[in-house]
């Protein structure tokens, strides 16, 4: 996989330490769409924190979307539970969203999740928001079978509760990297 890419004007490529400061700032501004949920408490949940922003650049999983002005325009992070890859979150600020951003950024982060040997992407997110779970269906991904949630993805999800996340909504999904990419 190139280091970095270009799409619509944007370098797409892993974060670099100095990006990181600026990521709990975009994750605050993504979340106000939050505001028009039914998860309005959201937009006001903690962001990462410049330690847990570190380890998922340690691991590799810290990536970012540049526009050509230089501010970051998205970022994904994700990392291995479970002996799988799990993307942990993609956040878009709302001046670059809907149009394609946060979509090319998962793509980046398919490829190279599929050449570090990974058969499948693990998310968790909410089920009745429809820039989550259906958002997600549309590229490729599935809702999993209790049976099928591993020790480190049910650590997730107990950790999402006990931070307030209400259980009922959130669904863990994955997405087999067999599958083609998206158009």
């Amino acid at each position: 996989m190139k280091a970095e890419t270009t799409w619509r004007g944007y370098t797409l490529r892993r974060a670099r330490p100095d990006e990181l400061t600026r990521l709990p700032e975009l994750e605050h501004l993504a979340a106000q769409q939050f505001l028009q949920s039914a998860h309005p408490f959201i937009a006001q949940a903690d962001a990462q924190t410049p330690e847990q922003l570190r380890e998922y650049q340690r691991q590799g999983g810290a990536w970012v979307a540049v526009a050509a002005d230089g501010e970051v325009a998205a970022f994904a992070l994700c990392k291995e539970v479970d002996g799988t890859a799990y993307l942990a979150e993609i956040d878009v600020h709302p001046a670059h969203a809907r149009q394609g951003l946060g979509q090319a950024l998962f793509e980046m982060v398919r490829q190279w999740a599929r050449e570090e040997g990974y058969r499948t992407l693990l998310l968790t997110t909410f089920r009745d928001v429809p820039w989550n779970a259906p958002l997600y269906e549309r590229w490729g991904f599935r809702v999993m079978r209790d049976e099928e949630v591993g020790p480190g993805l049910r650590a997730i999800r107990e950790n999402e509760t006990r931070a307030g996340l209400p259980a009922a909504s959130r669904v863990c999904m994955v997405l087999a990297l067999d599958t083609p990419p998206l158009a």
